[in-house]
């Protein structure tokens, strides 16, 4: 199967959730570059390669990730000047910062772990609006060529104006198996599997601070066992809002933020704490479940996987 199928239809063979499946990353630093983007973009790309490998370098472990995007639309490679976006996407501490600069190489003087911290850069102008980027880098994996491109080119068929400016190309977002894969910043909120309707509703809900359930893979300020509980509460409640649910870690009866940088792969079952604003708890046991084995990118080989469940919520003491 795994010889004649592409990555993504054999993760929907094996029925692998979504939810969960997010890459980890507090703060998202998108830069535009047009042209076209190899197997790895920072570094294939017409961005200057050194820069790219510093920057890349400079972010690893940071809880600071960065992508390249695009827009059909604007000039091509002798753009002189590139738009730059800066987003934290922690609840309760969501921003997005755009600008612009004529030298890429000025990002490697940020701090990328105080980025991931929330500490705002002295760069460009806080927006409200919310960019929507969809991964189309055929270079990584065929997925994101076909059906990203495809979604990309129906929802600048369905929109116009304002609505198609918040829309972009991207690099790899991570998961080509759930494509088409984007993400809308600065929630952080990360979808896959989408259709053109699903896709446009979120481009054309820009100034509404929601999390909208179809096709949601999780936040990427949480590492994945936490999304699973996050997401579960917001389905348990039929919550909507973008920053009313924070989730935590439990040890020690104790429920503790996740610092920046930690992805928790090697655990098969934990406590969280999901905690609304309004001071109701609950505390959601996650279970790392398998999956049958399945190729990861298109060409590959079959290795086994797993998805994070839970398994048991109960309703947790006021947190405030």
């Amino acid at each position: 199967m795994s010889e004649q199928l592409s990555c993504s239809q054999v993760s929907l063979a094996v029925h692998e959730p979504l939810i969960g499946s997010a890459p980890v990353a507090q703060c998202w630093i998108v830069i535009e570059q047009p042209g076209p983007w190899g197997s790895k973009a920072l570094t294939d790309s017409y961005l200057d390669p050194h820069v790219g490998a510093a920057l890349a370098s400079q972010s690893a472990g940071t809880g600071t990730s960065i992508l390249l995007a695009r827009n059909p639309r604007r000039p091509g490679r002798e753009l002189t000047e590139r738009t730059v976006w800066v987003a934290h996407t922690a609840p309760g501490d969501c921003w997005l910062r755009e600008g612009t600069v004529t030298d890429v190489a000025v990002i490697l003087s940020w701090d990328f772990a105080a980025l991931a911290a929330g500490q705002m850069p002295k760069f460009g102008s806080k927006v409200l609006t919310s960019p929507l980027f969809v991964c189309t880098q055929s270079g990584r994996d065929r997925c994101c060529a076909v059906h990203g491109r495809e979604l990309y080119a129906q929802v600048m068929a369905e929109i116009s104006g304002d609505d198609a400016d918040r829309v972009w190309e991207c690099s790899h977002l991570g998961g080509h198996r759930f494509a088409p894969t984007a993400l809308l910043l600065p929630s952080g909120a990360m979808f896959g599997r989408l259709d053109s309707a699903a896709a446009v509703s979120l481009a054309t809900a820009a100034l509404s601070p929601q999390v909208m359930s179809r096709c949601y893979r999780g936040r990427t300020a949480f590492p994945q066992p936490l999304q699973a509980a996050e997401a579960f509460v917001r389905t348990l409640i039929g919550e909507t809002a973008r920053d009313c649910l924070d989730a935590l870690w439990v040890i020690d009866n104790r429920a503790v933020p996740v610092r920046p940088g930690v992805t928790m792969d090697n655990l098969a079952q934990l406590l969280a704490e999901v905690r609304h604003t309004d001071g109701r708890a609950w505390r959601v046991t996650v279970r790392s479940q398998p999956l049958p084995d399945r190729i990861e990118s298109c060409g590959k080989d079959p290795v086994p996987g797993h998805f994070w469940s839970a398994i048991d919520v109960a309703t947790a003491p006021p947190w405030r």
